[in-house]
C-alpha cells in the first residue's frame, strides 16, 4: 500500500519542521520554539523509539548498522563514501517511521521537529511556512562537531582515543564528516528552495535573533506568518515604503517599467496597493530582491496574469551589476516554492526563451 503524498500532507498540518547542516542550530531552536510556544518537541533521532523495536537488516540495512557492525573501530574507520551513503540510506529508512510518528502525535497538537527527512520528500508532505533549513560552512560543522558536550559526541571521542592510531582514525572521521558536509549537499540545502538561515559566526549570540525570525516564519505567536523567501544569499519580500528611493533605480530593467520614469509615486503605490489582494490569476503581484549581506535592492520578481494565456507567470529582472551570480535562478526557485504553497498552486510549467 502507498498513501499519497497530499493525505500525508493533511495529518501532517500542525507539524514545523527544521533541516539543514550540522552545527548550524537546529536543536537549539527546536528547543526554544517548543519552550516558548508550547509545542511538542521531537529533537534529533525522535523517530527511534518505535523505530529501534520494529527494524530489520532485511528491509532497514542502514538503521540497523549498530546492530550488525563489528565493532566501532569499523565504524569510525569506514571511507568518507561508504559514510556518506550510509547517513543518506539512515534518512531514507528513518522518513517512514517520522512520518508515522509525527502524524500519531500531531492531530491535536502542534509539533516542531529537528528532521532528516529528505528533501525531496518534504516538498510533497509540507507547505512552505512549515519548513525551515538552517545551514553552517562546512568549516564550521566539521570543526566545531565535537565542541558540544552531548553523550553521543563524548562517546565518539572516546572510542577515538581508543583506536590503535587516535590521531589517524580521528582525520577519517573528520573527513566523512566534510563529506557529509561537503559542497555538494550544502548546495541542496540552499536550493532547495525552502525558506533558508545561514550561520556565520560562531561566537557571536544570535539565538534571540533567529527564534524571532522562525517564529514569524512558521506563523507562531499572534500574527499569521508574514511575506518574507529567504534562500541562502537573499530575501524576498513585498515592497514597502521606505524602499521607494531603491525601487527607482529598478526602472530601466523593462521596457514597460521604463514608460514610468516620470509617473514613478503613483506607479511604485500601485505595487504597494496590490498586495491587498493578492490576486496571481487577474492581478499582479511584485517582491523585491534583496542581498543578505548588505540590505541592497538588486532586482524584482513578479507573479501576474499571461497577457494571451490568461493564467498566472512569473518574471523577474536583475540589475546589470548583479548578473551571472545566479541569484536569477536563487530567487525563482524560492519564490516558486513559497508560491506553491501559498497560493496552493497543483502544478507549473515553463517555457524557454526562443534563440
Amino acid at each position: 500500500m502507498k498513501i499519497d503524498n497530499s493525505i500525508l500532507k493533511h495529518y501532517l498540518r500542525n507539524v514545523m519542521f527544521i533541516t539543514g547542516t550540522a552545527y548550524a542550530g537546529k536543536s537549539t531552536m527546536v528547543a526554544m520554539l517548543a519552550e516558548k510556544y508550547g509545542l511538542v518537541r521531537c529533537g534529533e533521532n525522535y523517530h527511534s523509539r518505535v523505530a529501534d523495536e520494529i527494524i530489520v537488516p532485511e528491509r532497514q540495512p542502514n538503521l540497523c548498522y549498530f546492530k550488525t557492525m563489528n565493532g566501532w573501530q569499523e565504524f569510525l574507520n569506514r571511507t568518507p563514501e561508504e559514510y556518506e551513503k550510509w547517513i543518506q540510506g539512515c534518512s531514507q529508512e528513518a522518513a517512514e517511521f517520522e512520518i508515522a510518528e509525527l502524524i500519531y502525535i500531531s492531530q491535536n497538537k502542534k509539533v516542531i521537529a529537528d528532521t532528516n527527512i529528505p528533501l525531496d520528500i518534504l516538498h510533497e508532505i509540507a507547505g512552505y511556512h512549515q519548513v525551515a533549513v538552517m545551514l553552517s560552512p562546512q568549516e564550521m560543522s566539521v570543526e566545531k562537531f565535537f565542541d558540544r558536550d552531548d553523550p553521543d559526541k563524548i562517546f565518539i571521542r572516546e572510542q577515538i582515543m581508543q583506536s590503535k592510531f587516535p590521531q589517524k582514525t580521528m582525520e577519517n572521521f573528520k573527513a566523512c564528516l566534510a563529506k557529509v558536509n561537503s559542497k555538494e549537499n550544502y548546495d541542496q540545502y540552499a536550493r532547495s528552495g525552502f525558506f533558508t538561515l545561514v550561520r556565520t559566526d560562531a561566537v557571536k549570540d544570535t539565538k534571540d535573533e533567529v527564534l524571532r525570525i522562525l517564529s514569524n516564519h512558521f506563523g507562531l505567536g499572534q500574527c499569521a506568518p508574514s511575506i518574507y523567501i529567504s534562500s541562502e544569499r537573499l530575501y524576498i519580500r513585498p515592497f514597502e515604503e521606505k524602499d521607494f528611493l531603491q525601487f527607482q533605480t529598478l526602472l530601466d530593467l523593462c521596457p514597460g517599467w521604463q514608460l514610468q520614469k516620470n509617473n514613478v509615486r503613483p506607479f511604485f503605490e500601485w505595487h504597494l496597493s496590490n498586495y491587498n489582494r493578492m490576486d496571481i490569476e487577474h492581478g499582479h503581484v511584485c517582491f523585491g530582491i534583496f542581498l543578505k549581506e548588505s540590505d541592497a535592492l538588486i532586482g524584482t520578481i513578479s507573479l501576474n496574469e499571461h497577457d494571451d494565456l490568461h493564467v498566472p507567470e512569473m518574471g523577474y529582472g536583475i540589475l546589470e551589476d548583479y548578473r551571472g551570480k545566479g541569484y536569477a535562478k536563487e530567487a525563482s526557485k524560492a519564490v516558486l516554492t513559497w508560491a506553491k504553497s501559498y497560493f496552493d498552486i497543483k502544478k507549473s510549467g515553463r517555457n524557454c526563451r526562443s534563440k
